[in-house]
C-alpha cells in the first residue's frame, strides 16, 4: 500500500479526534477539545494526515513533542541527538489488518526525507503488544518504561528508539 502525507487540517484534526477504538484500546480515544485540535495544527511540532491511494485518510503521525506523554513545554520537532520523536495513529477499523509495518515505515520514510533524523523514538502503552511487535518489526528496540501520572489514573509507557 502507498501513503501519502500532507500537513495535518482542521478538518482532518477534528475527524481524528472522533475516531472510537474499542477495548482495550480505548485509551487512544480522543476528546475532541479545541486544544487538542490545535495542538494538531501547530507546524512547530507538525502533524500530517496520511492518506492512501485513493486519498482516503487513514491514519496520522506526529513528528517531534507531540509524541511525548508529558507536557513538553513549547512545541519543538527534534530532541537530544538530533532524534525525533513519532506518534503513529491508524484509523481504528485499519488497526490489526497487517497494514502497521508498512505504515509505520511510510512515517520513518517520509521523516528521513523531510527532517533528516539520526534517530527515532516512540512511546507506546506497555499493554499495547499488537503495536511494541509492529514497532520491532519496523526495527525499533525496547527501552525504558515511563508512568504517566493523570486524573484517569497511572499508565506506563515504553519508550523505543532506533538509528534513522
Amino acid at each position: 500500500m502507498h501513503f501519502t502525507f500532507t500537513p495535518m487540517t482542521g478538518a482532518e484534526a477534528r475527524d481524528i479526534a472522533s475516531w472510537r477504538y474499542e477495548e482495550p484500546y480505548t485509551p487512544y480515544n480522543w476528546e475532541p477539545a479545541d486544544d487538542d485540535i490545535m495542538r494538531m495544527l501547530d507546524r512547530r511540532s507538525p502533524y500530517y494526515a496520511v492518506c492512501d491511494e485513493q486519498g482516503e485518510l487513514v491514519g496520522f503521525l506526529a513528528y517531534g513533542s507531540s509524541g511525548y506523554v508529558w507536557d513538553p513545554g513549547e512545541p519543538h520537532l527534534y530532541s537530544a541527538n538530533n532524534s525525533i520523536t513519532i506518534g503513529p495513529g491508524m484509523r481504528p477499523d485499519l488497526t490489526g489488518k497487517g497494514l502497521g509495518v508498512a505504515f509505520v515505515q511510510a512515517g520513518l520514510d517520509f521523516a528521513r526525507e523531510h527532517f533528516a533524523p539520526d534517530n527515532f523514538r516512540l512511546y507506546v502503552m506497555t499493554f499495547n503488544e499488537r503495536a511494541i511487535k509492529v514497532y520491532e518489526r519496523a526495527g525499533f528496540e525496547r527501552g525504558q518504561i515511563y508512568v504517566q501520572h493523570n486524573p484517569d489514573g497511572d499508565r506506563e509507557f515504553l519508550e523505543m528508539h532506533r538509528k534513522a
